[in-house]
């Protein structure tokens, strides 16, 4: 029981919270230089991270392409080849 205990402590004392960086723009108030500034950051934030996963997909699909191309005309060869 006694190391159910400390593990479980263990665990809540090391686990990282990941909203504890987010910036609230809540505390400015509205249409004030810092409040708008704290808005643009956050959306060029998840401008450029939704830029970087669609970068990433097509990237992915592009050399899924590629890899079936190649394996279609590796498949076409052969069956050439078989006929000659």
């Amino acid at each position: 029981m006694k190391k159910v205990l400390i593990t479980f402590g263990l665990m809540l004392f090391l686990t990282n919270f990941a909203y504890s960086n987010e910036t609230k723009c809540a505390d400015f108030k509205k249409f004030t230089k810092e409040y708008l500034k704290c808005n643009a950051d956050k959306i060029k934030k998840v401008t450029i991270k939704k830029a970087k996963e669609i970068q990433e997909g097509t990237a992915k699909k592009t050399e899924n392409f590629k890899e079936n191309v190649k394996n279609l005309t590796n498949k076409a060869k052969k069956n050439i080849k078989k006929k000659e």
